[in-house]
């Protein structure tokens, strides 16, 4: 199951994850704009974990490996990437204030469209509860 859609849209998908109160939190403090690269754990409840990143889009991306049981969210906050699945019909466009929801399987993201290109996002893992 993947949800794509504008960070302005993200409280409407609070009755299906309800992990995602505590990104919105994050999110509200600005706390992936203002900390440096690195891995994060959430205050509230340390099953909720972040990682915020920079990189240079590539034709081979970044690998995003999700457990079963999990849940990766994927939010855009400079720059454009593209993350992908397995099959065509798997492909996001993230640039800023955007975000996708990904469910278990092997993903890919920091994907380039076109030149290689600065990118800096923020994916959350979260259990699927």
């Amino acid at each position: 199951m993947t949800v794509f859609d504008t960070l302005g849209q993200l409280e409407t998908y609070l009755p299906r994850f309800h992990s995602l109160q505590h990104v919105i939190t994050i999110m509200d403090r600005s706390l992936p704009y203002d900390n440096p690269d690195g891995d994060y754990t959430c205050a509230e409840d340390s099953d909720v974990t972040y990682m915020v990143s920079t990189v240079l889009t590539s034709r081979a991306g970044q690998p995003v490996r999700v457990k079963e049981g999990s849940l990766a969210l994927i939010i855009a906050l400079e720059g454009q990437e593209l993350v992908s699945g397995s099959r065509l019909d798997e492909v996001y466009v993230l640039s800023q204030g955007r975000f996708v929801i990904l469910g278990p399987g092997e993903w890919k993201r920091s994907v380039m469209s076109g030149d290689p290109a600065p990118c800096r996002d923020v994916v959350f893992t979260l259990p699927m509860r």
